[in-house]
């Protein structure tokens, strides 16, 4: 199978959340982590991460066409919530019924870390869900803002837990 991952914001000015941990570091952190765990299951893996970019519009375009241009069975976006300090758990957003599949899978293995289920949502707001061909999903592993959360985080099982949800 061929996947496009999409390491949420790394990519300045695109930054991502802040919280008692940065969003870029952990989406980093997780998203090396699945890319090796999926290559080492035999799978293609392209990173979808742009470089650069001069607005946080043009980074998500680069994400898009990239993706595109590559063709994959399936494109997810790794990201984590920032709120209120108080807000905690898992969600995943999909827009088409192949990947809402995919989302409930990996959120019911993140959600077996021990992380609050927020539910599988609708991801049309999501410009990358939106403009990309295959089937997406953009995956909120959880509030980086939540003393609760950041506990129980842990960058090797999360990823495990993606990748089982994507492969099972």
């Amino acid at each position: 199978m061929k996947f496009n991952i999409d390491i949420g914001h790394n990519c300045p000015p695109d930054g991502g959340a802040v919280g008692i941990r940065a969003e870029n570091h952990l989406t980093m952190e997780v998203g090396k982590l699945v890319i090796q765990k999926l290559e080492a299951l035999g799978h293609t893996v392209v990173n979808c991460t742009p470089t650069s970019s001069t607005s946080v519009r043009d980074s998500l375009q680069q994400r898009v066409k990239k993706s595109n241009a590559a063709k994959a069975d399936l494109f997810v976006s790794i990201h984590f919530n920032a709120f209120n300090g108080q807000a905690h758990g898992a969600e995943v957003f999909a827009i088409s019924q192949a990947g809402k599949k995919y989302a409930q899978n990996v959120l019911n293995q993140i959600c077996s870390l021990g992380f609050f289920n927020r539910k599988v949502k609708n991801g049309l707001k999501y410009f990358v869900l939106r403009n990309t061909k295959a089937v997406a999903i953009l995956i909120e592993c959880c509030f980086c803002d939540s003393k609760r959360d950041m506990n129980l985080f842990d960058a090797e099982k999360m990823a495990t837990a993606i990748v089982e949800g994507l492969t099972k």
